[in-house]
């Protein structure tokens, strides 16, 4: 039994490393990883956030340093979900998972329907 499911957990790995949407969403990152604009755009955007963690430290959410350094983050990840290559990444990292909530729903649906019942 148990080797069983060790072969099927196997020919779905390769399956799943032959899929057209993997290996694109794959190729992709790789391409932004390599994109010395992404990457600037990461960066700014990391940075944002750092700040912000930071100014929290110190401030409230309403204050208005909260909020302006709330707003340098959010248009610092507004620009890098925008660039071309970022938003080909998103667009095939989201039929991914779809593919993923397939097979997680085939694989585990009937424990998940177990082990926690549906509240009426």
């Amino acid at each position: 039994m148990n080797k069983d499911i060790y072969t099927k957990a196997e020919n779905l790995k390769e399956l799943l490393e032959k899929d057209p949407r993997i290996i694109k969403l794959n190729e992709l990152e790789k391409k932004m990883n390599e994109d010395e604009e992404v990457m600037s755009l990461a960066y700014k955007k990391d940075m944002a956030s750092v700040n912000y963690s930071d100014v929290l430290n110190h401030f409230s959410e309403e204050s208005p340093e909260a909020k302006k350094v709330l707003k340098e983050l959010h248009e610092a990840k507004l620009n890098l979900d925008n660039h071309p290559l970022v938003r080909e990444y998103l667009n095939a990292y989201a039929e991914v998972r779809e593919l993923y909530g397939e097979i997680n729903e085939i694989l585990f649906s009937n424990f998940a329907s177990n082990l926690c019942p549906k509240e009426k």
